[in-house]
């Protein structure tokens, strides 16, 4: 080949060797699943529907290369990280070389290269591919898996409180609805969302402002994400909705679950209500992780969960220590 072209088909090669990322949307669906439902983990990051209502307006995007996958995350008050690489399930890849790919990235868009959420197997593949990283588990971002049997009957002891909850709700709005959401209440979910977000300070308030967005993108395309959604009716009002999907045959993911509290125990009803009705067949449900927000966290673990989803945090320097890694104010 002569000097020029050879030096030209270098030039491409390398053009073609950068992380190039774009937005995520409904059109780029088969290709995400493509790479992740082969996998079948039970982590709720890997739900096509989770990136696609979360991602919005650039938070997360998505980049292709040598049959991996990759995942950028930008969002407000925490450094820009990607997750781990995701190789075609069964492919022939150099993985090694994908994880310095993503880490060269980084580098070259001047973060420190971290990759965040890394679920267990993944860990596990990136360090035996690369095992001078250092891996550091990141808790606030474990989800909080349950047996459906337990969130469907709340039997046992450590339960007693939730069918307390339920009780108390019965005995005060014996004629509820159960409906299964459907467009006609699209409406209706996003005036209780607004409702929601005044009864917060101005702070939280504005926090939410995102994750209303989220919502809305979940309410709009339930269809198109594979969704499911589950109301509570009272005196033909709308109190309490949740939607969810089918993330393997096996497991239900529970998106987004929303209440008026001055309905008392709202919210096991709405749990128990959608289970009952819309997770018929699945052995496992989901329900995310608690982000490291104390109310939350408490929330989870008062319905006992059967397990959790593990994540890391993965780097090429020891981070364990480092203040501010997570975005949070230097102590």
């Amino acid at each position: 080949m002569p000097r020029c072209l050879e030096c030209e088909k270098n030039k491409i090669e390398n053009n073609t060797a950068e992380l190039v990322f774009k937005p995520i949307t409904l059109d780029i669906k088969k290709t995400i699943d493509s790479y992740t439902k082969p996998w079948k983990l039970e982590c709720s990051d890997l739900s096509f529907a989770n990136l696609f209502i979360w991602g919005a307006d650039g938070k997360m995007e998505y980049a292709e290369k040598d049959k991996v996958l990759y995942i950028k995350l930008d969002f407000e008050g925490v450094p820009v990280f990607l997750w781990a690489p995701i190789p075609m399930y069964g492919a022939e890849v150099d993985y090694r070389k994908a994880i310095y790919d993503g880490i060269e990235y980084m580098r070259s868009i001047g973060i420190e290269p971290t990759f965040r959420s890394v679920w267990t197997p993944f860990r596990d593949k990136m360090l035996e591919a690369c095992p001078e990283l250092f891996s550091v588990p990141t808790d606030i971002a474990w989800d909080y898996v349950y047996s459906r049997e337990s969130l469907a009957t709340l039997k046992g002891k450590k339960l007693h409180g939730k069918r307390n909850h339920i009780n108390k709700f019965l005995s005060k709005y014996p004629d509820f609805e159960y409906r299964k959401l459907d467009k006609s209440m699209i409406e209706d979910c996003i005036a209780l969302y607004d409702q929601w977000i005044e009864e917060k300070d101005e702070k939280e308030s504005k926090s939410m402002e995102d994750e209303k967005r989220s919502v809305q993108l979940a309410l709009h395309n339930m269809e198109e994400l594979g969704l499911t959604g589950g109301t509570i009716y009272i005196d033909g009002k709308l109190c309490a909705f949740t939607i969810g999907e089918r993330l393997h045959p096996h497991i239900q993911l529970i998106h987004i679950e929303k209440a008026n509290t001055e309905y008392e125990g709202i919210f096991p009803m709405i749990n128990q209500q959608y289970i009952l009705h819309e997770c018929e067949g699945v052995e496992l449900v989901n329900r995310e992780e608690d982000m490291g927000i104390e109310g939350m966290r408490k929330a989870k673990r008062s319905y006992n969960p059967l397990k959790m989803v593990e994540k890391y945090m993965l780097s090429t320097r020891d981070l364990t220590d480092v203040k501010g890694i997570w975005g949070k104010e230097e102590e």
